[in-house]
């Protein structure tokens, strides 16, 4: 995924195609006598007039040709209008990061009762499956514009929700959404939740605070909200990590030890920050964000959490 996530156009050079050339030579007075008598023009030839604008007849193009031509010219603008058409439709109809965020800030203002308290939070989840009914939950990372819809589909490809918005408009921004072999309800060992790294820094691209060690220190958790009930998780790792496909590498953590080397493989990496406070053990539910990392593509930035608290709330 990614982080993920542009042409330059050339001027044609103008020339001349050759050089304005001057005879030069004496001049010669011609008498009458020795002037040559006018040219005659063959039997039916006419002379050229405004009409064959300085051509002779048989010079001007042939009357299929310029038919041809005519039509060439009308197939040309019919093309320009459509190319023009499909880009204003595209425009009108398709994703766009910067359009895309102003619509998710005024969801969140429409469908969240904020408290001071993140995990205090409600969300209208009414309202969101009106626009998508594959909205399966809201994910909040205090300190981080990270505060979007999780989306799951389970009919659609497994990266549908990568470059598809939630109101189905294809490209960039793409959704915050797990594949449909993660349980919706968070259920499982490991939850890998994916999102965009992107250049205006919305979807998962503030992640990458957490490579700072005073953050990772400072904003030790996130959040997430499913109809009346929220999960609270502790992060204890957030390191670059390699592009395995997580869910497949970990034989989708059907047993103990899978989870187990999982998380010491997080533990292990070199780049990032790991939280040794906090104590992840086999039978615990952890939820992993992953993003790209710029100028890395075959690494992923992950900042791994663990449930350490839910609570039921009345809808």
């Amino acid at each position: 995924m990614g982080e993920e996530n542009r042409k330059t156009e050339e001027s044609p050079m103008n020339g001349k195609n050759g050089m304005n050339r001057q005879d030069m030579g004496q001049t010669e007075t011609i008498s009458p006598e020795n002037q040559e008598p006018p040219m005659q023009k063959p039997p039916g030839q006419q002379s050229a007039g405004f009409a064959g604008a300085g051509m002779e007849e048989h010079q001007r193009p042939p009357q299929k040709n310029r038919k041809k031509l005519v039509a060439g010219i009308a197939v040309a603008v019919m093309l320009a209008a459509l190319i023009g058409g499909i880009a204003l439709y595209r425009y009108m109809t398709g994703a766009d990061p910067e359009r895309s965020q102003d619509a998710y800030l005024q969801m969140q203002q429409a469908v969240i009762d904020t408290k001071a308290d993140p995990y205090g939070n409600t969300v209208d989840f009414e309202a969101l499956w009106e626009i998508n009914t594959d909205v399966i939950g809201w994910l909040k990372v205090p300190g981080t514009n990270v505060d979007y819809p999780v989306l799951c589909s389970v009919e659609k490809a497994d990266d549908y929700y990568l470059n598809t918005t939630i109101d189905h408009k294809a490209g960039l921004p793409g959704s915050i959404y797990i594949e449909k072999y993660n349980m919706v309800d968070f259920s499982d060992p490991v939850t890998v939740v994916y999102g965009h790294n992107l250049k205006n820094k919305t979807m998962f691209s503030q992640l990458h605070k957490y490579e700072d060690e005073a953050f990772f220190q400072e904003n030790p958790y996130f959040y997430i909200y499913q109809p009346g009930r929220t999960f609270k998780y502790h992060i204890f790792a957030a390191v670059a990590f390699d592009d395995r496909y997580i869910l497949g590498d970990y034989g989708s953590f059907r047993d103990d030890a899978e989870f187990s080397r999982y998380v010491s493989d997080l533990k292990a990496q070199m780049t990032g920050h790991i939280n040794g406070n906090v104590s992840v053990q086999p039978g615990s539910h952890v939820v992993s964000l992953s993003t790209c990392i710029a100028g890395h593509p075959n690494q992923r930035w992950i900042v791994s959490g663990l449930l350490v608290d839910a609570v039921e709330k009345g809808q």
